[in-house]
């Protein structure tokens, strides 16, 4: 069996081998549900590594690791045949979600207002993420590259985030992102996007720092004019890992493949992890990031 057997086979059943509690990744030890892995734990496939001591990358996927030699001898035949979910289209799924993202929001000013100073953003960039409160969590809808909503993340207040069961990750921007002038900047998470927003910049969350490049070919596509920054986070590790500049670079050389635009991708300035981190320690508006950047 190949390695591109152990691949196809984790990509082919991947809604069943998601990590999560109990299963977690075979190489970052996460249980986010952003890597996949055979269920005895022999092989899978990680976005968050660097590829050292890996296979090869299979795209947004990550990097596969395989992690007993036996698999090398072994035939597909003997991979367990997992029973197939029935996917939702995207359009089904907006269907599920917006009438629950509008009933969330219904109200919730107080709470999204209180988030708001939690993270250190805007109330305003919030409400333009269509964020609301469903009695337990703060919600956000992820969306595909037409705009429908196609998920959506919580945030509870002791700062776990969790996906809504059934949901599919997505790009996390606001509807009229495009009435922004100046560069798109591309960051991960939500937190993020609502300090872009707040900083004054156009700016749509990836869902993993290799995730969501499909999603973002088709949302970008159609604004061929603007300027593309990969924002990179901060974050290298003691074993000299760097996912987030590892992975920003993936996505970088992926949409400079796929678009006309000029991509480009840039760690901020100083020491801050990443853009929310960044706003709060300088209190920047997004001119004079620009700036920093020798953008004009």
């Amino acid at each position: 069996m190949t390695g591109k057997d152990v691949a196809d086979y984790l990509i082919q059943n991947r809604r069943q081998l998601r990590t999560r509690k109990g299963k977690p990744c075979v190489v970052c030890a996460h249980t986010d549900g952003h890597c996949l892995r055979m269920e005895d734990g022999t092989a899978g496939l990680c976005p968050k590594a660097d590829g050292a001591g890996s296979v090869k990358r299979y795209g947004e996927y990550g990097y596969l690791y395989v992690l007993t030699p036996g698999l090398s001898t072994a035939s597909v035949a003997t991979l367990p045949k997992l029973a197939k979910r029935r996917d939702m289209t995207d359009a089904q799924l907006d269907a599920l979600w917006s009438p629950r993202i509008a009933r969330w929001r219904d109200g919730s000013q107080f709470h999204v207002g209180r988030l708001a100073l939690i993270l250190g953003v805007s109330a305003g960039s919030l409400e333009a993420l269509c964020c609301g409160w469903d009695g337990t969590a703060w919600t956000v809808p992820e969306r595909n590259g037409a705009g429908l909503i196609v998920g959506v993340s919580r945030r509870f207040p002791d700062g776990a985030k969790k996906c809504i069961r059934g949901s599919r990750r997505g790009l996390t921007y606001s509807t009229q992102w495009a009435d922004t002038p100046g560069p798109v900047l591309l960051v991960e998470g939500a937190s993020d996007v609502a300090a872009g927003i707040t900083m004054g910049l156009a700016t749509i969350g990836r869902p993993s720092n290799v995730g969501g490049v499909a999603m973002l070919t088709e949302l970008l596509g159609g604004h061929t004019s603007r300027v593309v920054i990969v924002v990179a986070e901060r974050d290298k590790k003691e074993d000299g890992r760097y996912p987030g500049l590892e992975g920003a670079r993936s996505v970088c050389k992926e949409l400079s493949r796929r678009l006309v635009n000029r991509v480009s991708c840039r760690l901020l300035p100083g020491t801050a992890k990443d853009l929310r981190a960044f706003w709060r320690e300088t209190a920047k508006d997004g001119q004079r990031l620009l700036k920093d950047w020798g953008i004009r």
